[in-house]
Parts: structure tokens; C-alpha cells; sequence
């Protein structure tokens, strides 16, 4: 089975979002005073009963690095009570006001809920657990410093405004024996923005508009095509020779109107992300991973209406730089997008949504033909959800995804999964 083969994938690939997100809701306990500081925590619980099918278009085909569970060529069937697509959470923050300076610290703890391996626990399994918020914070009226590991910026908007991010959205193979959280529509409409380490700048507020710029640590190539076998070699770090001595950059722009009260709300976004490729291997030549993205969102009586959009060069699908190279060191072209609708219906709270999205990657020059590539095409996925909040902090969740994953070569995988859940935050 896929998922035990790729269990050491999943870190790299999912966990995610920030405890100040405004879009998830995210209720603190009033804030402590400790000497100078001022202390809180936050965070969440979350748990979902999946139902899951898992179909190759004929068993044994693959389809490498498709995000369609039984992209690995295996026809099955899976349920599990496990986390969803935003990790349980336990945040301290910290935060105090000198001399006109603002300093804080956040640290955030995020176990998962399931333990085991391959979809079935046994006696003393163990859950997951990351440590993915490590940060100090410093700055005034010219803006705020950000030293340690944070989100990334690139994606960030995307994620965060995903409705599945109180849900679960796709699973995939990686994620359905359970695991630390699943997909929402990470590599299935934008680039997981991923937990960096990072020196951010983050600008006041000029009316409505604020940009972001940060200096992110060498990140490496992943080569997670050639975990699921096929025809779908591609060059890695250890081929390629990757030199860790090119940092990366990333960066947004934002203008948002609105507010809490107003009648229509909501915000644009755009960004990029570079890094170089430089190579110590004899023949591969360096390159250079660019991308960009646009997004907006606008609210108005209810409704909520998300379109995003981004295209790269060598940045790669699912995260940045997964199989992004092809087997001559080349760079990959790739693309995503997504859009959204939800209604909120008034007094009730209730919040019913509809989205679809997908990612594209092209094959490289030196990839062959198309018609002999098991290496994906195409991630797409439909879902719709329902989400009822019980009380201001607990919501109850109904979703139902459908995730088709196509190689260049026509193999496909298809996955359904129906998720019901609650999340509770704190």
C-alpha cells in the first residue's frame, strides 16, 4: 500500500496554518499577565470519521505523484478517524510593548490524532507530532520582523482562504491511514506554502495596503515520482547535486477593504517565489525556480467568492520543488488554480460551500514522450461542504471530495471521500 511506502512523505507535504488566521476563526483565552508579557494560548482540536474509495482507471497502472488515492495502481477501499487538513494545535504566545518596540514569541505544537501506519492501528501505536511555529517577532510603526520558522509567504492567501481548511478535503495515499493531516487541496489547486525557516518583513498598513518580502533557507529538491515506481524518473538532490547555498525569496503584495461590520469585504493578493538551482554534477547546467500567483476574495451579505491562480517555472507540484526537474536536470513547467462559494446563511451560521480546483505539470525536454510517461499530468478535485457551528467555537463538518489524478500518459486514479468531523478551537 502507498501510504506505507510514502509515510515519510507526509511531513514534507502537509500540516499547516497559523494560529492568527482570521478565516478559521480562532478563539484565545484572554491573556495573562506575566511580569512585562503578556501570555496567551490558542489553537485546536479536530477529528473526522473518513470514508474513503480508491480507484485506479485499471489496477496496476500508476499514475506517479497523483494526489487520487490509488495512484499507486491499487483498487481499495479505507476508513480511519483521523485529523484533517488543519493539525490539531496547542500555541503559546507571548508578547510585550518597550520603549515604543513590540516584541513577541510563538511557539506552536501540532499532534496529530491517529497513530499506527497503512490504515490499521495496533496495540501502542503512536500519533504524530510536529513542533511547526518557532518564531520571535520584533518591529513598531514601520512594520514587524519575523526570525525563526513561520509559513511560508508564497501560497499562504491560497490556504488559508481553502474551505476545506475546517474539513479534509483530498486524502490521497499519503494521508489515508491517517497521519499527522490530510491534503484539503494542497498539489489539487496551489503550491503548499509549508513551514519555513525565514527572516519576514511584513509592512504597516497603508489604507488597505500591505506587502510582505522574506529570505527563506535553501529548500531541496524532492523527487516523490519515483516513490510510486512507473515511468517517471526524475533528477533529485542526490543526482543533481544540489549546492545548499542559495537561499530563496519569496514575497506578496495585498490590498483588502473592508472590515468585520462592513456590508462587502475582502481583499487581492499577488506574490512570488525564486530560488536557485545550482549543481555540482558535471553536464547539468543551474537553473532557476520562478513562480507567481493571484488571488482575491470578496464577501458580501453571506456569500464568499475565492479565485486563485498560480504558474512556475522548476517550482514543481504539491510543495516547492516536488518534481521539478525532469531526468537531464531540466526544469518543469507547472500551473494551478482554484475557485470557491460559500453562503453563510444569517442567524443560524450554518455555511455551505462549493469548490474546484487543479494542478498541472508539463513534461521536461528531456521527460520522452508523453504517451510512455506515467509521471501526473493533471490533480483535480471537486468538494462540497456544510459547516454548522454548534457554538462560536465548535463547528460540526459534512464534506464529500472527489479527487481525480491523470498521468501524461492517460493512466488515471480516482478517490471519493465522505468526511464527517468536528473542530474546536480554543
Amino acid at each position: 500500500m502507498l501510504s506505507k511506502r510514502l509515510r515519510n512523505w507526509l511531513p514534507a507535504l502537509t500540516g499547516i496554518i497559523a494560529l492568527t488566521m482570521t478565516s478559521a476563526n480562532v478563539y484565545a483565552f484572554e491573556s495573562m499577565k506575566m511580569g512585562n508579557w503578556d501570555v496567551d494560548i490558542s489553537g485546536n482540536i479536530n477529528g473526522f470519521f473518513t470514508s474513503i474509495d480508491c480507484k485506479p482507471n485499471v489496477v496496476g497502472e500508476v499514475v506517479s505523484s497523483g494526489l487520487a488515492c490509488g495512484s499507486f495502481g491499487s483498487d481499495y477501499r479505507s476508513g480511519n478517524v483521523q485529523t484533517g487538513l488543519l493539525p490539531s494545535w496547542f500555541g503559546f504566545h507571548a508578547k510585550q510593548e518597550t520603549m515604543g518596540l513590540i516584541t513577541e514569541i510563538n511557539i506552536g505544537f501540532q499532534p496529530g490524532i491517529d497513530g499506527g501506519s497503512g490504515g490499521i492501528d495496533t496495540g501502542l501505536s503512536l500519533n504524530s507530532e510536529n513542533l511547526r511555529q518557532v518564531n520571535l517577532k520584533f518591529g513598531s510603526d514601520w512594520g514587524m520582523i519575523t526570525v525563526g520558522r513561520d509559513l511560508g509567504i508564497f501560497g499562504s492567501d491560497a490556504i488559508l482562504s481553502d474551505m476545506t481548511l475546517l474539513g479534509v478535503g483530498t486524502v490521497s495515499d499519503l494521508a489515508v491511514g491517517g497521519g499527522n493531516t490530510t491534503l484539503g487541496r494542497i498539489g489539487v489547486g496551489y503550491l503548499y506554502a509549508d513551514w519555513k525557516a525565514q527572516i519576514q518583513y511584513a509592512s504597516p498598513d497603508f489604507s488597505g495596503f500591505s506587502f510582505n518580502v522574506a529570505l527563506v533557507d535553501p529548500w531541496g529538491l524532492v523527487d516523490l515520482a519515483d516513490a510510486y515506481g512507473g515511468t517517471a524518473s526524475s533528477t533529485g538532490a542526490s543526482d543533481f547535486d544540489q549546492k545548499f547555498d542559495t537561499y530563496g525569496f519569496e514575497g506578496k503584495a495585498v490590498y483588502s477593504w473592508g472590515g468585520e461590520n462592513a456590508t462587502t469585504s475582502g481583499k487581492v493578493w499577488a506574490g512570488f517565489i525564486t530560488q536557485s538551482l545550482e549543481s555540482d554534477t558535471p553536464g547539468l547546467s543551474s537553473e532557476d525556480a520562478t513562480g507567481i500567483e493571484v488571488g482575491g476574495k470578496v464577501a458580501f451579505s453571506g456569500l464568499e467568492l475565492v479565485g486563485y491562480y498560480y504558474s512556475g517555472d522548476g517550482i514543481g507540484t504539491t510543495g516547492f520543488l516536488f518534481d521539478a526537474m525532469d531526468p537531464g536536470g531540466a526544469t518543469r513547467d507547472s500551473d494551478g488554480y482554484y475557485v470557491q462559494a460559500t453562503y453563510k446563511f444569517p442567524e443560524v451560521g450554518t455555511k455551505l460551500g462549493v469548490s474546484f480546483g487543479g494542478s498541472n505539470l508539463d513534461l521536461g525536454p528531456n521527460d520522452g514522450l508523453a504517451v510512455n510517461s506515467t509521471l501526473l499530468e493533471t490533480n483535480e478535485s471537486f468538494v462540497i461542504g456544510v459547516y454548522h457551528p454548534l457554538t462560536q467555537s465548535l463547528n460540526l463538518v459534512l464534506e464529500y471530495t472527489a479527487t481525480e489524478a491523470t498521468a501524461h500518459n492517460g493512466n488515471k486514479a480516482e478517490e471519493s471521500t465522505i468526511a464527517l468531523g468536528a473542530i474546536l478551537f480554543y
